[in-house]
């Protein structure tokens, strides 16, 4: 391990990535757009200055202020039964009595089970999205899904349901930062195959209804009460300038917005590393190239924060980027991972070979064991690569730890406090050693 390395252990401080991720914990849920969000902006903008960066806030316009009062899910036909649920970020509102229609079940949800289905007047309903797997659906206009297309068909609304057993409810992405016309919700595991079995979609008799017919409409009552207000997202970006090579950045990205819950893993966990990194190469000698630090606002919307800043500063001249490194659901997990390859809006997207093998062996120089794995929708990383930047993405969280991600079960509880350490220890080695090659 060289002085570098030593210098930028002893720096570290997993007390203080604590503390980060408690103040952010606290402006949750952290909507883009919405006053909880800029409460998480300006904290980071706080602590940037604090560690003796350059920091600038950037607006992104073009996002509307989501907040959800309440949501109700009910079977109408061919039995009536109140279901677990909870409207998804951007959903529309309803008409308080509800907006009702029949359910139409697409299977695993590829693009082919979509095109095949007949949604006109419809709630759709999909299994969840395939852990690691890059045959998902998803468009140019939403994160998780096909939402233009199905909308575009007359879709009346979306119905998701939880990959995990247990009354739990986690929230899909299908809307973008201008919200959905129609209503959109999730519904817990048991629920959904509750529905499946009324649609002969499952193998169980559904509880309650004996069929007698080869089909027999299943219809629901949504309800929806939401606010949604015009509004703009806050990126923060701290700056450490280069000693020989100004123009010449490498960056560092964790979004700070969330999408339901505290939020903890995802993502506050990752900005705390974010600003623990450039505390500590605040305190070394300055790089030859610059360093950005990104807090992108609006991922969950579809990387519209990263995107904005990659159409600003990386589009007009891709190649003064030399390095990215996203860093996402890191707060906990069962492995180092780095990503392959996953889906950014409809398009499959490949991270740079060459930077992922940097991040392995600064790894391997500091004793830890990393492995690639592909996802299946793409972070922030999504924005600089199909602008044509060397980005790697950096995670943690992977199947088996899924039951925290976009649940109010991602808290304060279920971080690995140490384990920020070890990821700011990468991200910072790494960092600076793209800096100064």
């Amino acid at each position: 391990m060289d002085q570098a390395a030593l210098d930028i252990r002893s720096n570290l401080s997993a007390a203080r990535m604590a503390e980060d991720v408690k103040a952010l914990i606290a402006c949750a849920p952290r909507h883009a757009g919405t006053e909880n969000e800029h409460r998480a902006a300006a904290y980071v903008q706080q602590q940037f200055g604090a560690a003796g960066v350059k920091v600038r806030p950037e607006r992104v316009e073009g996002i509307r202020a989501w907040k959800l009062n309440d949501c109700r899910v009910r079977l109408v036909e061919p039995v009536r039964q109140e279901l677990t649920a909870i409207a998804l970020l951007g959903s529309s509102s309803t008409p308080p009595a509800g907006t009702v229609a029949e359910l139409v079940y697409v299977g695993r949800g590829t693009m082919a089970d979509f095109a095949a289905a007949d949604v006109a007047g419809r709630f759709v309903m999909r299994d969840p999205p395939r852990a690691l797997m890059l045959d998902n659906a998803s468009d140019q206009t939403a994160p998780q899904g096909p939402t233009e297309m199905m909308i575009q068909r007359g879709a009346a609304g979306f119905v998701e349901h939880s990959r995990l057993l247990g009354r739990i409810l986690q929230m899909p992405l299908l809307s973008g930062p201008q919200g959905l016309p129609v209503p959109a919700v999730a519904v817990t595991y048991e629920d959904g195959q509750y529905l499946k079995e009324l649609l002969r979609e499952w193998y169980a008799v559904p509880r309650g209804f004996k069929r007698r017919d080869e089909h027999v409409p299943v219809k629901l009552n949504l309800q929806v009460d939401a606010d949604s207000s015009p509004s703009y997202g806050l990126n923060v970006i701290g700056r450490i300038d280069g000693a020989s090579r100004p123009d010449e950045i490498v960056c560092l990205v964790a979004h700070h917005d969330n999408a339901n819950g505290p939020g903890a893993c995802d993502n506050a966990a990752a900005v705390a590393v974010n600003l623990e990194t450039a505390r500590t190469l605040a305190k070394m000698p300055p790089p030859k190239r610059s360093i950005e630090f990104l807090s992108p606002t609006g991922e969950e919307y579809g990387e519209v924060g990263s995107a904005a800043y990659v159409r600003e500063y990386v589009r007009p001249d891709p190649s003064r980027f030399v390095g990215t490194l996203v860093l996402d659901i890191i707060g906990n997990g069962d492995h180092l991972y780095y990503v392959t390859e996953s889906v950014c809006l409809g398009k499959l997207v490949r991270n740079d070979p060459q930077l992922n093998a940097k991040l392995c062996r600064v790894c391997d120089r500091l004793g830890y064991v990393i492995e690639p794995t592909p996802l299946e929708y793409a972070s922030d990383d999504g924005p600089f690569l199909l602008a044509g930047t060397p980005t790697s993405y950096l995670a943690k969280l992977i199947s088996p730890s899924w039951p925290w991600l976009h649940t109010y079960m991602d808290d304060f509880e279920v971080v690995d406090l140490n384990g920020l350490t070890v990821v700011a220890e990468i991200a910072a080695n790494t960092i600076w050693r793209i800096a100064n090659e």
